[in-house]
């Protein structure tokens, strides 16, 4: 038999579930085939399933947290999730997850034994002003990631603002509030403390990053623009957040903090490798 299309299962949380072979389909109880797609920040509650899970990854990455140990399985790899043990399924990666899922038996609600969800914490609230010409197709994206940030941060019922600007806007000001007159890849403004008893969620305070400059530092280190973006939106809530990198100590603190956001190295682990070899080449003259 010949399946050319599959049924798509309705969802609430996001993700498209389009099966081929099972239960819902074909009738058939010793195994499914469907195909998901999983957006960014997507995430079951934890189950202990009553069949194994093979998943095969097309597109981003996705992860399983399988018995407490995480695993990221990336496009054109296998994962595999034995019956009976308790997992958790997500997108931890900044764009959709597109992937097989063979179960066997078939996948059916009632052997999946999810766990119920844990109780919603208040949302962040983000906010995005795009002021530069090429910068309209970004304000999705440095929602999704911040809103992302956030959440691996363990904050809730926040507010962030974020603006998107140009070398010109930037380098004002730089000049106005740092008495530097030149143009910067991003900037940060602490809100500051609110007084006791104020309503509404907690304003961390607003993040500029410099589109201009963005992409000419991404084409000079080879990076992609929302690489280098990404790493300009984590330094910079890390600032709002008070973290700073003046003293060894906290620069290594607020390095790890940026790599668990970005899942690779930042600015500040940069700058720091830019310290050592240069320490290394004073030593060496």
């Amino acid at each position: 038999m010949r399946l050319r299309k599959g049924k798509v299962i309705p969802r609430d949380d996001g993700k498209r579930i389009e099966e081929f072979v099972g239960a819902a389909t074909t009738g058939t109880d010793a195994a499914s085939v469907a195909r998901m797609l999983a957006p960014p920040g997507w995430a079951e509650p934890a189950q202990r399933p009553e069949f194994d899970e093979v998943v095969i990854v097309l597109k981003g990455e996705l992860t399983l947290v399988v018995e407490g140990r995480r695993e990221r399985i990336p496009a054109g790899e296998v994962g595999m999730v034995p019956r009976g043990k308790r997992v958790v399924y997500r997108n931890d990666g900044k764009g959709a997850c597109d992937y097989w899922s063979v179960c066997a038996p078939a996948f059916r609600p009632e052997r999946a034994h999810m766990e119920a969800p844990a109780p919603r914490e208040k949302e962040n609230v983000v906010t995005v002003q795009v002021a530069h010409g090429q910068g309209k197709e970004f304000g999705r994206l440095l929602t999704t990631w911040a809103r992302d940030y956030l959440k691996r941060l363990s904050l809730a019922h926040c507010e962030l603002s974020l603006s998107l600007v140009d070398d010109r806007a930037i380098r004002r000001l730089n000049r106005t509030w740092r008495d530097k007159d030149k143009a910067t890849d991003v900037l940060s403004f602490p809100a500051g403390e609110q007084p006791r008893g104020t309503p509404g969620p907690r304003p961390l305070g607003d993040v500029v990053i410099s589109l201009d400059t963005a992409k000419r530092q991404a084409k000079e280190y080879g990076r992609t623009l929302e690489s280098e973006m990404a790493r300009y939106l984590a330094h910079g809530l890390l600032h709002l957040l008070g973290h700073d990198h003046e003293r060894p100590r906290d620069a290594k603190r607020m390095a790890a903090l940026e790599e668990e956001l970005l899942g690779e190295r930042g600015m500040v682990a940069d700058s720091l490798q830019v310290d050592a070899k240069a320490r290394r080449a004073r030593s060496l003259m």
